[in-house]
């Protein structure tokens, strides 16, 4: 294990100190629990999910959604900017948003028009583009295509359309870069409160290799280093900004001066090795083990801003929730605590790189928009099938630790939040 403590001082010569809020929304989750909605969802995500397996398509992203996503940034494309809310994820390398051709053929952005409730709900329905942000490049002087096509496919469907290329800025840091421009999404894209997703691991992984916008702003010398810092922090207000992205930088306010290095296993997603899980007690004697680093069967994990929870093997997920007293609700698929069992229950400990990492209950425990004192578990379960990572250090994870994401020197850095 490499430790080293960062001073300020270091990073004195910064091109610029690119600070990018993440502003935290209502998730899918929580808008239709509170609807009465939520079985309804369910139910229509499995018959996808079953459709997706029958056609035994090998290609399909696996069983992580987005119906639990509560943070978002705003980015624009084209002159003059055009403005979408995009999930910032580390755990893809595309960005893309919906375009005007996705409500229609001849390019007229419904969203723009007012319908009554009855009639919205009946286009959304039938188009999941209904509603959000829709590029027109038509608008804009800076845009141009080649009518290349596109596809990314999830578990539950896909996103589809064409690559162009426009002027991105994030903030002030403006880049002129490939997108994908979709003219169609999955139903399951509908009702989500997001437009696109902005991808930020490495280029190995994009879909027609198209170079994610934070590699071209490091190889085009925009960043003082190829590196950017991720904070976040748990908070249940709308439109509060929820956490930090530090382009080229990192983050003194809100992050420990000690970060502890770890070398990426391979450089697509951020993806280390994990030694060993256990739910931690009061002493030794009460930890529980659930995956011990003397057993020499070290896994993959990959660190994910685009995934809200803590995801790994249905067993040992199984194992934590029960040690630390979560049931099971079959009706919301999470684990079901009391709210003010936080103040209590022990941290579930991860060792990486020989070091032991405790995630508190404070931010493993999440609130689950019902009146009635029922929280749940930031943990869930996902098949990794023997193909890739077999955990997903989510959300849950990283308002415990900062991460810098080092794409230069190919290493995950973490430091212990300090909000």
């Amino acid at each position: 294990m490499k430790t080293i403590l960062i001073l300020v001082a270091l990073f004195g010569f910064s091109l610029a100190n690119i600070e990018f809020p993440l502003r935290r929304i209502k998730s899918l989750r929580e808008k239709l629990v509170s609807q009465g909605k939520w079985a309804e969802h369910q139910a229509k995500k499995q018959a996808a999910k079953s459709s997706t397996r029958a056609n035994d398509d090998p290609d399909a992203i696996g069983e992580i959604d987005f119906d639990d996503i509560v943070y978002v940034a705003d980015i624009t494309i084209g002159t003059p900017p055009q403005q979408f809310s995009v999930i910032m994820d580390t755990g893809s390398s595309n960005l893309w948003v919906p375009g005007k051709e996705c409500i229609n053929g001849n390019g007229a952005s419904m969203n723009r028009y007012k319908f009554s409730p009855a009639a919205a709900q009946i286009l959304a329905s039938k188009n999941a583009c209904f509603g959000k942000n829709l590029f027109d490049g038509t608008k804009s002087s800076t845009y141009s295509t080649n009518d290349q096509a596109f596809q990314i496919k999830y578990g539950t469907g896909s996103c589809s359309g064409y690559i162009a290329t426009d002027n991105l800025c994030l903030d002030d840091l403006c880049i002129k870069n490939g997108f994908g421009v979709a003219t169609h999404l999955a139903p399951f894209f509908a009702d989500q409160p997001f437009d696109g997703i902005f991808g930020m691991a490495f280029q190995t992984i994009a879909v027609d290799n198209v170079k994610p916008p934070i590699q071209n702003m490091i190889d085009q010398g925009m960043l003082a280093n190829p590196w950017f810092t991720v904070w976040m922090t748990m908070t249940h207000t709308e439109n509060e900004t929820g956490g930090l992205i530090t382009l080229g930088d990192f983050d003194p306010q809100h992050c420990s001066d000690q970060v502890d290095w770890i070398p990426l296993s391979r450089a697509t997603y951020f993806e280390i090795a994990l030694d060993g899980v256990k739910v931690g007690g009061t002493d030794l004697q009460s930890e529980v083990v659930v995956m011990s680093p003397k057993s020499g069967k070290t896994v993959q994990a990959v660190s994910d801003t685009g995934t809200s929870l803590i995801a790994g093997p249905k067993q040992q997920i199984q194992q934590i929730a029960g040690q630390l007293g979560g049931v099971m609700d079959h009706t919301q698929g999470v684990y079901i605590v009391p709210c003010d069992a936080a103040d209590t229950l022990p941290p579930i400990i991860f060792t990486l790189n020989g070091k032991d990492y405790p995630v508190t209950a404070k931010n493993y425990v999440a609130l689950l928009a019902e009146p009635d004192n029922r929280c749940y578990l930031g943990i869930q379960s996902f098949p990794s099938g023997g193909i890739g990572p077999s955990w997903i250090l989510g959300d849950t994870w990283i308002r415990e630790y900062c991460q810098v994401y080092d794409m230069g020197g190919k290493r995950l850095g973490v430091a212990k939040a300090l909000v």
